[in-house]
């Protein structure tokens, strides 16, 4: 059984090479640019809309962050009775380290936020979100959003 494999291996391997003309191996030159077109065209296409995915991830991920704040704030306010001064200062007065020592986030915030009477964020330090000039702070809805163009 094995040896019957093998001579159709061998036949096939010595069909494959009756397809080249005699000392001839690899590619033309003519095929190599045809697949080197088609792969920047594919490129130019996708490099693109690569970053409008990226930069509406970064939006999801900024919001997530705000929503997280918030969040912690309520729990803030349900053991000290009052809203934190803000987001990454050292101090009981902050999420980082509450009035009996607890840290209402488990990692800092991206961005220092403050918060209004209800709770809610109202300012923050830096009005663009790092590495991207694309994705800015709405003050009417209180959520970073994607700047269009």
């Amino acid at each position: 059984m094995m040896k019957g494999f093998i001579e159709r291996l061998r036949y096939g391997e010595r069909r494959f090479r009756r397809t080249f003309r005699h000392g001839e191996k690899g590619f033309t030159l003519m095929e190599l640019l045809i697949v080197i077109a088609v792969l920047g065209v594919l490129a130019a296409v996708l490099v693109p809309r690569m970053g409008a995915f990226l930069s509406s991830g970064q939006v999801a991920a900024a919001n997530t962050e705000v929503a997280n704040v918030e969040t912690a704030a309520l729990a803030f306010y349900a053991d000290a009775s009052a809203w934190p001064a803000d987001t990454n200062t050292a101090g009981t007065t902050s999420l980082r380290h509450g009035p009996g020592g607890e840290q209402y986030l488990s990692k800092d915030a991206v961005h220092n936020y403050t918060f209004d009477t209800d709770g809610k964020v109202v300012v923050v330090d830096n009005t663009v979100w790092p590495n991207d000039a694309k994705v800015f702070w709405d003050v009417a809805t209180h959520t970073w959003k994607k700047q269009t163009v």
